[in-house]
This record gives C-alpha cells, structure tokens and sequence, in this order.
C-alpha cells in the first residue's frame, strides 16, 4: 500500500511538471508568431539585389 501511494505522488509530480513545461513551450510559440521571417536571416552587404535563392534551391533574378 505505502509503495503504490508513492507511485501516485510521484506520477502526479510529474504530470505537473509536464503541465509546467508544456505552458513554457505554449508561450513560447505564442510569442515567436509575431516574426514571420526565420532568425537566421543574412545581410547583404552590397545593399543592393542581384538574385534571390530560395529555399528549394530556385534562383530568382531581381530587375532593376
């Protein structure tokens, strides 16, 4: 008896702690939806567009 009431206080330490850390993550992305480009975004250092590439690898030439 004294063994199965300490699995259940342990299970509920660490539900709690699993609803803890799933708040944390929740606001976390809550306040990352406000940018909507990716961190690692890079300079130009020339400041002026000669071509984009995308993701998928596709080149776009700017005009102008």
């Amino acid at each position: 008896m004294q063994a199965s009431l300490s699995n259940q206080k342990n299970t509920e330490a660490s539900i709690r702690n699993l609803e803890t850390r799933v708040g944390q993550l929740a606001k976390q992305l809550a306040d990352n939806q406000g940018s909507q480009f990716s961190t690692n975004t890079q300079t130009n250092p020339k400041e002026h567009c000669k071509s984009i590439t995308t993701r998928s690898g596709k080149c776009i030439q700017c005009k102008g």
